[in-house]
């Protein structure tokens, strides 16, 4: 079985995702999308790998060549539009995250994927490392007992030459483009959904950015848990840290590894780390993604709903939403201010009518 995807944007995480695809046994990559003439030519030029037709449109692909799905890589304002021109060409889509600037796009996407029947799935890579799988079963299994506490600090190294030339500029870079990451990470490992952000964002001294590289946010969640959160892209090192406290215990990570120190003990120790797909234990960018794909095989093979649905997404989004209106507005804002109540979606591992191979 080979599942043929068609590439749109094949920038820096584009041209990961082409090795990446390369190396997984159900996926070809039967086309690369991108106005840039030498971004498709560094394609092109990648080693020991074949990446279908090259073109400057993704109307000229559609129109040339044969494909089940497609991989959206290009800047995040595009997202909105490669993917509903993509569901109305009959693929399924996987979207690089975030998947829409807003809400409003998020939920058109959604919409129009539910009316032509096919899988959107978002690339949230980070809830499939080994550490945070480690974490979620300790707290599926109640190690450290009730949690009403974490606190999360992600600082980076990385000045806007590092990020596609549209970052520099974006109102809210750090919200937008990392910790649209976090937030989906803190619904997995703690299985509950927000309920109200007070956000404040702002652009460090020495910033290169021209807005808000950085944000210090208090996420409450559904069961008094509280999550104390502050990132920035203006740091001298790359260091990530998520402490959890428990009434047993505490549990740390920094996405590599997980500690675990009982009450009343004065030194962590080391967990073993989960067993997971061979390639999702790899570092960046690789880290995760064999995960991915095969969920996203399985959606468009036997209609299963992954992890990452767009449906699902939505509630990530709704995070990053409320925490730029709870920085415009200066107070806490709800979720449900931003994303009213609707029906539940359905879950991971459902089942819809497989869309795989319908003309």
């Amino acid at each position: 079985m080979s599942i043929g995807l068609i590439h749109v944007g094949v920038g820096t995480r584009g041209r990961h995702w082409l090795d990446i695809v390369a190396r997984h046994p159900d996926f070809v990559s039967v086309a690369c999308v991108d106005p840039d003439e030498g971004a498709l030519e560094k394609a092109r030029s990648l080693p020991g790998q074949e990446h279908g037709g090259l073109f400057t449109t993704l109307e000229e692909a559609l129109a040339r060549v044969k494909a089940d799905a497609a991989l959206i890589s290009s800047p995040s304002f595009l997202h909105a539009q490669h993917t509903i021109r993509a569901l109305d060409a009959g693929l399924a889509v996987l979207v690089e995250k975030p998947f829409g600037r807003d809400l409003r796009e998020a939920l058109t996407m959604i919409e129009r994927a539910r009316a032509v029947g096919r899988a959107l799935m978002v690339a949230e890579n980070f809830r499939f490392f080994p550490a945070e799988r480690t974490l979620r079963r300790m707290l599926d299994e109640g190690v450290p007992g009730h949690v009403s506490s974490a606190i999360c600090v992600d600082r980076r190294n990385q000045p806007s030459h590092t990020q596609g030339p549209w970052v520099k500029g974006m109102e809210y870079p750090f919200l937008a483009e990392i910790a649209v990451h976090h937030f989906d990470s803190f619904r997995y490992f703690f299985n509950r959904e927000p309920v109200a952000i007070l956000a404040k964002s702002y652009n460090p001294p020495g910033s290169d950015y021209q807005q808000r590289a950085a944000v210090e946010a208090l996420i409450e969640s559904a069961g008094g848990l509280s999550i104390q959160y502050t990132g920035t892209m203006v740091a001298n090192r790359y260091e990530y840290s998520l402490w959890v406290e428990g009434d047993r215990g505490d549990l740390w990570t920094d996405r590599k590894r997980v500690w675990w120190r009982p009450k009343g003990r004065r030194f962590f120790r080391p967990v073993r780390l989960v067993p997971v797909p061979k390639g999702d234990e790899l570092p960046y960018p690789k880290a995760g993604t064999v995960s991915l794909l095969n969920q996203f095989r399985d959606a468009l093979v036997l209609g299963r709903i992954p992890e990452t649905s767009g449906e699902d997404n939505l509630h990530t989004l709704a995070m990053m939403e409320a925490s730029i209106l709870s920085d415009r507005l200066g107070r806490t804002v709800r979720i449900d201010e931003v994303l009213p109540p609707a029906q539940p979606a359905k879950r991971f591992g459902q089942s819809a009518p497989s869309p795989f191979g319908r003309a």
